[in-house]
C-alpha cells in the first residue's frame, strides 16, 4: 500500500477527503493527518510519505513555504495542492515544487481520482528507474571486488567515484542478514559515503568511504533493527589502494563465515586485517590421541568445547575448526570396531553451517566409542597392531605377518576383523593415513614424497585412500591448512 498524507487546516476538508474516494482500492492508506504544517513537518522528518495532499493557505505556515520544505524532505514523495483562492502565484508556487497537480474546492471526485491514477503512475516509473540504476551500481560493485581484471577494475572504481588519494578511507563493510533488508537499502541508498552495496547471499557488501567519525555516525544511525546491536557489522582496514580490493574482499568473505559458523550472535566487531596475531596450529593426530588417552564421555565433552572456544577466540577460521573435527574424528574411529557411517559423519563435518552442528557430529561418535566399551585385543591382535603402528612404511602384508607370527593367514586375518572391526588391510590403510595428516601439516614434502613415507608407491592410489578416510584431497588438507592459519 502506498502511503498518503493530508495537510488541511481545514478538519472538514480532512473529514471529506478521507469519503471521497476509495483509497484503499487505489492501493493506498491515510497514514497520517494534520491541521497543522508545522506538525506536518515534523512527522515528515522520521516518516515516508508516497503522496502529500496539501492546502496552499494555512494560517500557521504559507503554502509554498510548507511544500518546498516538504520537498526537500522527501525529494521523491508526490505532490497534490489544493487552495480554494484563485491567485496563480500559489498554484504556480506548487508547480514549482513537482506538485502533479493543482486541485480547486471544492474538489471534484472524478478529478481527484484522476490526479492520484496520474501520481501512482509517476511514482512506479521513479520505483523502477530507481530499481533499474540500484542494480546497476550493485552489479558495478560486485564486479569491482571480485575481479582481478585493472582496467575493468579501474572503469568501475571512476563510475562509483571512488578516490583512493582523498583522506577519506575507503573500506568494505559486511553487515550479516539484516532483518527487513528494505530498510537497509533505504538507508544505504541516501548516504553519499556509501559509494556502492550488493547482496551476497543473505549479508550486505558495502564500499563505504569516509572518515572515522563519519563511519561512526554511520553505524550509530543504522535502522534500529539492523544496527550493531542486534546484526554483526563486519569493518574492514582501510584500503589503501585498488589493488587490496580483490584480497580485502576475500578476506572479509573468511570473516562472514567465520561469524556464522561460530554463532556470532550480534555485537560490532572491527578487522584489524593490517595486524597479524600469532598463527594458530592445527593440532596434530597424535597430539589429539594422547589428549584423548582414558578420557570418558564427559572428560571428551569438556575438552571437545573447551578446544572450539579457544579457536573461537583466537578468531580461528571455519576450515581450521572443520581439520580439527576431522582429526577427532580419526582417533575417535579407531577405538570402534563397529563404524560404517564414518563417510556420512566427514561429510556432516565438512558441510556444517555452524560449531554447534560440528559438536553434535563428534559427540555422538564419542558416545558409540563409548557404547562398544574399552577394547581387548588378544595377544596375537596386539601383537599384529604393533608391527603396523612401528613398520608401516614397509610393504607389509596379512600373509607376511602370519608367516612372522608362526600364524594361518586365514584364521589371523578373521580374528583381527573380529577383534578390531576392520581388516587388516584397512587398519593398514587407516594407520598410514593417519600418519599423512600429521605430515600435511609439519613437513615440507610433497605429496608423493609423503605416500612414499607412509608405505605407498602408487601416489594415486594413496589420493584416493586420503580423500576417502578425510573427505578432502592430499593437496586440499594441505592448502587449507595454510588458508586457516
Amino acid at each position: 500500500m502506498r502511503k498518503v498524507m493530508l495537510v488541511d487546516d481545514e478538519y472538514m476538508l480532512l473529514r471529506g477527503l478521507k469519503l471521497l474516494v476509495d483509497w484503499q482500492s487505489l492501493g493506498l492508506e491515510i497514514v497520517n493527518t494534520e491541521q497543522n504544517p508545522i506538525l506536518a513537518l515534523k512527522y515528515l522528518r522520521n516518516n515516508e510519505i508516497d503522496i502529500l495532499i496539501s492546502d496552499m493557505n494555512m494560517p500557521e505556515m504559507a503554502g509554498p513555504d510548507f511544500v518546498a520544505a516538504a520537498k526537500k524532505m522527501q525529494p521523491e514523495m508526490e505532490l497534490i495542492v489544493i487552495s480554494g483562492y484563485s491567485d496563480f502565484d500559489y498554484v504556480r508556487a506548487g508547480l514549482q515544487q513537482n506538485a502533479v497537480n493543482y486541485l480547486r474546492k471544492p474538489i471534484d471526485t472524478d478529478e481527484l481520482l484522476a490526479t492520484l491514477q496520474g501520481a501512482l503512475e509517476r511514482l512506479q516509473v521513479h520505483q523502477q528507474q530507481r530499481q533499474i540504476a540500484s542494480l546497476a551500481v550493485q552489479t558495478q560493485t560486485r564486479n569491482m571486488v571480485t575481479t582481478d581484471q585493472k582496467m575493468e577494475q579501474q572503469q568501475m572504481i571512476q563510475a562509483l567515484d571512488i578516490d583512493f588519494t582523498n583522506e577519506a578511507k575507503v573500506r568494505l563493510v559486511g553487515i550479516l542478514n539484516p532483518l527487513p533488508p528494505k530498510d537497509l537499502v533505504n538507508y544505504l541508498s541516501v548516504l553519499k559515503m556509501v559509494k556502492g552495496f550488493y547482496v551476497e547471499g543473505q549479508d550486505f557488501i558495502i564500499v563505504f568511504q569516509g572518515t572515522d567519525v563519519q563511519l561512526n555516525v554511520f553505524i550509530d544511525e543504522a535502522p534500529h533493527q539492523i544496527g550493531a546491536e542486534h546484526r554483526p557489522f563486519l569493518i574492514g582496514a582501510p584500503i589503501k589502494d585498488s589493488t587490496q580490493l580483490h584480497t580485502r574482499y576475500l578476506q572479509l568473505r573468511r570473516e562472514i563465515a567465520r561469524q556464522y559458523f561460530f554463532e556470532t550472535a550480534a555485537g560490532l566487531r572491527i578487522m584489524l586485517l593490517d595486524t597479524k596475531g600469532p598463527a594458530l596450529t592445527l593440532p596434530s593426530y597424535s597430539e589429539v590421541k594422547k589428549a584423548l588417552d582414558g578420557a570418558n564421555l564427559a572428560a571428551f565433552s569438556t575438552w571437545l568445547t573447551q578446544q572450539l572456544d579457544a579457536m573461537k577466540r583466537a578468531n580461528a577460521s571455519d576450515l581450521l575448526a572443520r581439520q580439527f573435527a576431522l582429526v577427532v574424528l580419526l582417533v575417535l574411529s579407531d577405538r570402534l570396531t563397529e563404524f560404517d557411517d564414518k563417510p556420512n559423519v566427514i561429510a556432516a563435518i565438512n558441510h556444517a553451517k555452524d560449531v554447534s552442528e560440528l559438536k553434535a557430529q563428534l559427540q555422538w561418535v564419542a558416545e558409540l566409542a563409548t557404547e562398544q566399551g574399552t577394547q581387548q585385543f588378544s595377544r596375537n591382535v596386539l601383537a599384529m597392531r604393533q608391527i603396523i603402528q612401528k613398520r608401516y612404511p614397509e610393504q607389509l602384508s596379512l600373509a607376511a605377518v602370519a608367516s612372522e607370527l608362526h600364524l594361518n593367514a586365514v584364521y589371523l586375518g578373521q580374528l583381527f576383523k573380529q577383534e578390531v572391526g576392520r581388516s587388516f588391510a584397512q587398519f593398514l590403510n587407516d594407520y598410514r593415513v593417519d600418519v599423512a595428516v600429521d605430515l600435511l601439516r609439519d613437513s615440507d614434502q610433497d605429496i608423493g614424497q609423503i605416500a612414499e613415507v607412509v608405505g605407498y608407491q602408487n601416489s594415486s592410489y594413496f589420493y584416493k585412500l586420503f580423500k576417502k578416510q578425510t573427505g578432502m584431497s592430499p593437496g586440499d588438507y594441505r592448502k587449507a591448512s595454510v588458508l586457516s592459519s
